[in-house]
């Protein structure tokens, strides 16, 4: 039994199959997380990067600490909330699959930040998140706040990223993240409007609070 299927069991939910095919796949591992694991992991996934790795401000959670957070219930939401978390900030919010809002197959993912009572819907299912993080990495850069993409070559890396993720969108999605990456930028102007098109739902960019007043 998988780390995935063991929460699944523990905690009685079921993993979109998209996140389970990256588990699969290998995707979900960054290698080991740590304070060493720039200079020791990311020359070693760097060439073929697993699930959001030059993603803007997106980190990887453990798996193994995934059971521990749903079971104390994240950032001390409300258990009405059923979050399950898959990554974070570098701020130390969260990204979290929210079945509240389950649809059919559609598990929509939200950012739920941590020094606010606030969540935020960013996008109807893991399939529609992964697109719309894929296209902001080509947002031009903040010098003062560079992403991992541009350590090293930025063409490289940016066609390696889009190699690794690009199976997992729709054949629309590919076409559309395939001319994007052969411009290799978009403006924030082009990203909100691809984004209004192609992945628009209506609790998309809504928000709601998550913790109780107690």
């Amino acid at each position: 039994m998988t780390i995935l299927e063991t929460i699944e069991q523990e905690h009685q939910f079921e993993y979109p199959a998209l996140y389970k095919q990256l588990d699969r796949d290998g995707m979900l591992s960054w290698g080991k997380l740590g304070p060493g694991w720039y200079a020791n992991e990311f020359p070693r996934v760097k060439d073929n990067p697993p699930f959001l790795l030059f993603a803007n401000d997106f980190e990887i959670i453990n798996q193994e600490d995934i059971s521990g957070e749903v079971a104390e219930g994240m950032l001390f939401a409300d258990k009405s909330h059923r979050f399950v978390p898959l990554g974070y900030t570098g701020a130390g919010d969260w990204y979290a699959f929210y079945y509240n809002l389950k649809d059919g197959d559609n598990v929509p993912i939200v950012l739920v930040y941590h020094d606010s009572n606030e969540a935020v819907v960013m996008a109807k299912n893991l399939q529609d998140f992964i697109f719309a993080r894929l296209l902001e990495t080509l947002i031009e850069e903040d010098p003062e706040y560079p992403g991992l993409i541009t350590e090293g070559d930025l063409a490289t890396n940016a066609g390696n990223f889009l190699r690794t993720h690009g199976r997992y969108l729709s054949p629309r999605q590919q076409e559309i993240a395939a001319g994007i990456y052969a411009k290799g930028v978009i403006t924030e102007d082009e990203l909100r409007d691809i984004l209004e098109a192609e992945i628009n739902f209506d609790w998309l960019d809504s928000s709601f609070p998550y913790q109780t007043n107690d």
